[in-house]
């Protein structure tokens, strides 16, 4: 999907909850819980040397964790989690960098068809959590954790008649520490209390040898 339908098609989504927010009532059950679990779809945008690199790709995001403070009346003070999260994305290759890798190694990359990276992160976040209402709360989180930048390359292997066109010519990764922070919106489903939708913002920031790498992940899910 082109970069404009990726962005836009997130952007309604949060402008979504954010507008249904408004719509929070007093005498709704609180949302939040002395644990927490959520799972997501997102958009993901590539900065920094890698924005040269990639397109928009998507991916998933999944967590869990728990309350560390008292919880207190719907609309008065914030709750504080530590919470840990996956996160996995997959993005393809530009042709301009398809292009640079193979003159860079043509004994290898030479039958290159295409390549794509796949970026996971594995972080621990503190959170807060700020309700507008009973059914509404703002968050905060950020942490750190361990992040594998991986790049694969696609296309057939001249060398034997039993590769596919799909074989794997090479595969890199690297491994290092991660810097995350981000914030977004939860939004009770029922009266009830429980089940959430949330939109949320976050960017990832790679280290040392990844240090080349920021992710801007659009998260759209469910949380309890």
């Amino acid at each position: 999907m082109p970069y404009k339908n990726i962005s836009r098609h997130t952007v309604i989504a949060g402008a979504i909850l954010l507008l249904a927010a408004i719509d929070g009532s007093a005498q709704d059950a609180p949302q939040d819980h002395t644990c927490t679990v959520s799972v997501s779809g997102e958009a993901a945008f590539p900065f920094g040397k890698d924005g040269n690199n990639f397109d928009p790709g998507w991916g998933l995001q999944a967590g869990g964790g728990f309350a560390v403070t008292p919880f207190v009346e719907p609309r008065h003070g914030v709750v504080l989690y530590i919470t840990g999260n996956f996160m996995y994305d997959r993005l393809d290759a530009t042709s301009s960098a398809l292009a640079q890798a193979k003159t860079a190694n043509p004994m290898q990359l030479a039958s290159a068809t295409s390549a794509h990276g796949s970026f996971s992160a594995v972080t621990l976040d503190p959170t807060v959590r700020y309700p507008l209402s009973a059914r509404t709360n703002l968050y905060l989180v950020g942490g750190f954790g361990w992040f594998r930048r991986g790049v694969g390359f696609n296309g057939t292997n001249p060398a034997t008649l039993i590769e596919s066109s799909g074989a794997t010519l090479d595969r890199l990764t690297a491994n290092s520490g991660v810097f995350d922070v981000g914030g977004g919106v939860n939004l009770g489903l029922t009266r009830k209390g429980g089940l959430m939708l949330y939109a949320e913002a976050r960017v990832y920031r790679g280290l040392a040898v990844n240090s080349g790498t920021t992710l801007l992940p659009l998260s759209v899910g469910v949380r309890w």
